[in-house]
């Protein structure tokens, strides 16, 4: 791994997004770590000075007994001004880690949202979710607590170091001699802890993907008495995490004690040998606890930089997850010149179009057809016949193993994909609805759509009559996924919002299978005003709903087994005559 690709370096390139922050923490690091070591200089010249008689003035402080209150004065200002500046820097460390957090979450989530829709098929929400708000919030948290007391624990590190020597080298020397034992204990730490940093958070990823998981299909679950086996299988989830939380735990019950002991080591030898020195002659008292002062201030950053470790573990294994995200290149892109799709009149061409979503595993085999601007396409056939997969290439969900997929003679790579989509509406048979209100649903969230727009197209799709119901009209609230409207109420307002936005193309994906009979006759007439000058392509169950269509497509096993209108395909007597029978036996029964 080179250097620039390692976690580290490319979460500290964030930093680099915010120099100006970055300046003045550096500079509160720098003045805080002088203030702390100022007090230890203080209280020397206090002890050589008026605490033991001697004449030993510091800073135009006398050395005598009056002096002792200045020496208390100066200590008292020099810990007030680390206070204040250790103050500074918590805070504007905590300011740039929130807008170093916050500028990779717009990364991550803007990334995703580029992605095709095969790496959905192969990623679950849950994991995703991990991604976008646990990894990221484990990172933030390291930008604005971590990796500040980190940089100034190790600014403080050095500058104790150095102060050592100068005070008495012999005695720094002690100090020195339990460091490489201190760090092969850390080197052992930190490779045992990321390790199994990496599993908590691959367990946490695993926990919420199965939550989110079970939410959703919470009736399912209860439909078939499920639910003890949903709660058997998340306990054990859990009970993975929380092991995986310990073996964390165990490190640090490892290290703690182990800095603490070579703390001890060092203080041990330095009174030993300063005791020698001091009756020698050549170290007084006030030097002997300046030095002792300074080795409780090396060693405490030495403890935090433990603590602080555990916080930039994790983020540099978050940041492992995250960046892995983030390499991974969407599958669908622009072309270097991507045209517009504003003038776009809608025909659609499918020229031996062969696809599928697992390698090996095709779902459309050859596939051939012509749509004429403004005409109607249906589609019918078997469930996995390839129906819904010749409507997701026509949006460029997935791009075609071999042939090719024309709008208007251009193939649909050569569109700018925004451009493209904007002039397609589609609507489910399962139709998502956000939390809001219908104005907003309807529109999504587009405020040059206006409110008279969205209300005459709610009329044309006769869907004004739930609305008559309500007094907010528009205004009305949509809980979650649309959970306080019926099914044929939330197929109505998909109906709408694919007038709304004016489309070229209209793609009806067996958009009327869940709309009752008396609701299907309702919205027929407006289905008819929609084609009006418009292309549309229907996947449909009810062929009833289709016997107007200008040409059908019969699909078996990825292929197109007849061809021709209503009247043509019942004379054929094939495929489509024995479902169209089926169907009306089924309906007179």
């Amino acid at each position: 791994m080179s250097l620039k690709s390692h976690p580290l370096a490319r979460l500290l390139a964030y930093v680099g997004r915010r120099p100006g922050l970055v300046a003045l923490s550096v500079a509160t690091m720098v003045l805080g770590a002088g203030a702390d070591l100022f007090l230890p200089e203080i209280i020397k010249h206090a002890v050589d000075g008026p605490i033991t008689g001697k004449e030993d003035g510091y800073l135009m402080i006398p050395g005598g007994p009056e002096g002792l209150p200045w020496f208390a004065l100066a200590a008292t200002l020099a810990l007030l001004a680390g206070a204040g500046l250790r103050a500074a820097r918590a805070i504007v460390s905590v300011k740039a880690g929130r807008l170093i957090g916050m500028s990779l979450r717009l990364d991550v989530f803007n990334h995703i949202q580029r992605q095709g829709m095969r790496f959905f098929d192969r990623m679950p929400v849950g994991v995703l979710t991990t991604r976008v708000t646990g990894d990221v919030e484990a990172i933030e948290e390291f930008f604005s607590s971590g990796v500040a007391a980190v940089f100034h624990d190790i600014l403080k590190l050095l500058l104790i170091l150095g102060v050592l020597f100068y005070v008495n080298a012999q005695l720094a020397v002690c100090v020195v001699a339990v460091l490489p034992l201190l760090a092969i204990a850390s080197t052992i730490f930190a490779r045992r802890s990321r390790r199994d940093f990496g599993l908590v958070r691959t367990k946490v990823s695993a926990t919420n993907a199965f939550a989110t998981e079970a939410i959703a299909g919470m009736s399912v679950t209860r439909v078939f008495q499920r639910s003890d086996d949903a709660k058997a299988r998340y306990g054990a989830h859990a009970e993975s995490l929380c092991d995986a939380h310990l073996a964390t735990v165990k490190n640090f019950a490892f290290y703690f004690p182990t800095v603490q002991a070579f703390s001890a080591l060092a203080v041990a030898l330095v009174v030993h040998f300063g005791a020698a020195s001091i009756g020698a002659g050549t170290f007084t008292f006030g030097e002997f606890f300046q030095f002792y002062l300074l080795i409780s201030l090396f060693f405490e950053p030495i403890r935090t930089l433990s603590e602080n470790l555990n916080m930039m573990l994790q983020a540099l294994v978050s940041g492992e997850r995250l960046f892995d995200l983030l390499d991974t290149a969407p599958e669908i892109l622009d072309a270097d010149e991507a045209l517009d799709a504003k003038a776009l009149a809608g025909a659609v061409q499918f020229d031996d179009v062969h696809f599928g979503y697992t390698e090996g595993e095709p779902v459309l085999r050859g596939v051939s057809f012509d749509v004429p601007a403004g005409s109607t396409l249906a589609i019918v056939g078997p469930t996995g016949a390839g129906k819904s997969s010749i409507l997701n290439l026509i949006s460029r969900f997935y791009d075609v193993q071999s042939g090719a997929v024309r709008v208007d003679a251009h193939d649909v790579r050569a569109y700018a994909r925004r451009a493209l989509r904007s002039r397609i509406a589609i609507v489910l048979q399962d139709v998502f609805l956000f939390r809001g209100t219908i104005l907003d649903n309807v529109r999504l969230f587009d405020e040059s759509i206006t409110r008279e727009q969205v209300e005459d197209a709610m009329r044309t799709v006769h869907a004004d009559g739930f609305l008559a119901r309500n007094p907010l009209g528009v205004d009305a609230r949509i809980e979650e996924r649309g959970a306080n409207l019926s099914v044929g109420e939330r197929q109505l307002l998909a109906f709408a919002r694919a007038l709304v936005h004016d489309p070229a193309i209209l793609v009806l994906d067996e958009a009327t299978s869940s709309i009752d009979t008396a609701t299907e006759m309702l919205i027929q007439s407006a289905l008819d005003a929609l084609r009006q000058d418009r292309t549309t392509i229907v996947v449909a169950h009810r062929l009833s709903t289709i016997r107007t269509a200008d040409q059908i497509l019969v699909m078996k096993r990825g292929a197109i087994a007849e061809q021709g209108t209503h009247r043509e395909l019942l004379a054929l007597g094939g495929l489509y005559h024995r479902l169209y029978e089926l169907q009306v036996r089924q309906e007179d029964a």
